[in-house]
């Protein structure tokens, strides 16, 4: 059966929606040149004045929130409680305020020490100069909240950007950008639309990307970023781990637990797709959380379903597979494993007794099933969690706070967790970083700014005399190095010779400039 092309049809229940054209190259050329025009503009002004004019737009996305979130419930399937929550909307104006701050700390000028008496009249400043144009290629799991954490530094900082929204949701990034270009100069917040063709097309054209999606394709951008040597920020895949201690709370545990894996159906890069349980709380543990998995509803059932359906046929077709392939393998299937009969929908799913060679515990799923393999204890089960070869989060659960720390900081991850997991993604002031194959990519913080600005460093000199190690090269200033030689190891008699040295010196170059 011939599948639907992406962003053509409604997950929740399979039904139409008008496509979306594409970009064309000829158009892309002009988004980019318009966003050139306008970020040089834009750069000029102070970052208060950016500030003033982005909380304008924050103000824009909140008064028309009830547009946004009608297209994410028919475009992502999931339910208007969910969308209002989770894509970033009802917690937008704080994250601005904190984004704000951290721009204020990442672009401040910083004035470089130097010694009065080595370098007389001379100050230095280093600045955070703005790339240009970003481009920022997001994926469908998060519509609308993936572009905040690069599209607010990036304008913060001085540049234009282009949004490129996965051809799953072309209208929840169209209508974003329509809300940028109402309240900032035209053009300096473009979009363009397509699959993989029009982001490799804008990746031409930029001068700095930021990209959210599978390993494969991140390999492909950052290798041509570097080959253009261009800044490149890449998220890519994850396959978290939690790790469940036997003296947990149990019922925070499970309710964590349950929500970070099952959570936007599972399709979160930092969803928790892997638990290590203690054996000796294990049979509780897993008996709890497949009965929560069971009472949780899937979307389309109301505006407050708590799970909506996977995003597209093939996502559905990779759970499917994982599910099959550890069931063949002799993992007990607690809860869900089938679909709910509706669109793309898929019940939450629980698997017990999973061992390390089913795909479920290697591969990311990326869809609403934790896997569960039990574990004898905290070592077994850490070096279980650092065998994957993704690293995004990982966490441990656990009423010993001071041993859970310690083992979560043994955790190969980029962000580490004791008692929770996931919760950082909505910070503005955290970095949002992996390892390994998860990339090195940073968003949010201060720490994102390597991508969205460049170092720019200002020498003023303001000494009149010329500095006396210009030429000539004469005995003088062979001595002169001898003394800074002895100075160096700490003979203070060596820096008291300098300074008549030094006279000498300046008269020379002096002379030497005059022609005398």
């Amino acid at each position: 059966m011939t599948r639907p092309a992406p962003g053509t049809y409604a997950p929740a229940d399979g039904s139409s929606l008008t496509p979306v054209d594409p970009t064309d190259n000829d158009e892309l050329a002009a988004i980019i040149h318009a966003a050139e025009e306008a970020q040089v503009r834009w750069a000029q002004r102070g970052l208060g004045e950016r500030v003033t004019a982005l909380e304008r737009v924050v103000q824009r996305i909140l008064a028309n929130a009830g547009e946004i979130l009608d297209i994410l419930v028919r475009e992502t399937g999931k339910s208007r409680t969910d969308a209002k929550m989770n894509e970033g909307i009802s917690s937008l104006g704080p994250y601005f305020n904190t984004a704000v701050q951290e721009a204020r700390v990442a672009l401040a000028p910083v004035k470089v020490k130097l010694s009065p008496l080595d370098y007389p009249g001379k100050k230095i400043t280093t600045e955070a100069i703005p790339r240009g144009v970003v481009g920022i290629i997001a994926p469908w799991n998060y519509a609308l909240a993936n572009f905040f954490k690069p599209i607010f530094p990036a304008l913060l900082a001085g540049n234009a950007v282009v949004i490129k929204p996965s051809e799953y949701t072309p209208r929840a990034g169209a209508w974003l950008a329509a809300q940028f270009e109402a309240e900032l100069p035209m053009g300096l917040v473009g979009i363009a639309q397509g699959g993989g063709d029009i982001g490799a097309a804008l990746l031409e054209l930029v001068d700095a990307v930021t990209f959210t999606g599978s390993v494969a394709t991140g390999r492909i951008v950052a290798m041509r970023a570097a080959e253009r040597l261009i800044p490149c920020s890449v998220e890519l895949g994850g396959k978290d781990a939690a790790i469940v201690l036997a003296d947990c709370n149990l019922d925070r545990t499970v309710a964590g637990v349950a929500q970070w894996g099952l959570h936007n159906c599972g399709q979160n890069c930092s969803a928790i797709e892997r638990v290590y349980v203690e054996e000796a709380i294990a049979d509780t543990f897993v008996r709890r959380l497949g009965a929560v998995a069971d009472a949780l509803e899937v979307a389309p059932q109301g505006d407050h379903a708590d799970v909506g359906p996977l995003q597209s046929h093939a996502q559905l077709s990779v759970v499917e597979d994982h599910v099959a392939d550890a069931l063949e393998r002799g993992a007990t299937l607690v809860a869900g494993g089938k679909r709910t009969g509706e669109g793309l929908g898929y019940r939450p799913t629980v698997l017990d007794h999973c061992t390390r060679d089913m795909r479920v515990m290697t591969d990311e799923t990326f869809g609403p099933v934790i896997a569960i393999q039990r574990v004898a204890e905290a070592e077994e089960a850490v070096g279980l969690a650092n065998a994957s070869p993704y690293g995004l989060n990982g966490s441990v659960w656990t009423s010993n706070i001071e041993r859970g720390t310690t083992l979560a900081r043994r955790l190969a991850v980029g962000v580490a967790y004791v008692n929770n997991h996931s919760f950082c993604g909505a910070l503005a002031n955290v970095p949002w970083t992996g390892v390994k194959d998860t990339g090195t990519g940073i968003a949010a913080s201060r720490f994102s700014y390597h991508t969205f600005t460049r170092p720019r460093t200002l020498f003023v000199d303001s000494n009149s005399n010329p500095d006396p190690w210009w030429f000539p090269m004469n005995e003088d200033l062979a001595r002169m190095g001898d003394l800074l030689i002895e100075r160096g190891k700490g003979s203070w008699t060596a820096a008291l010779k300098i300074a008549p040295i030094l006279k000498k010196r300046i008269e020379a170059i002096q002379k030497l400039a005059r022609g005398d």
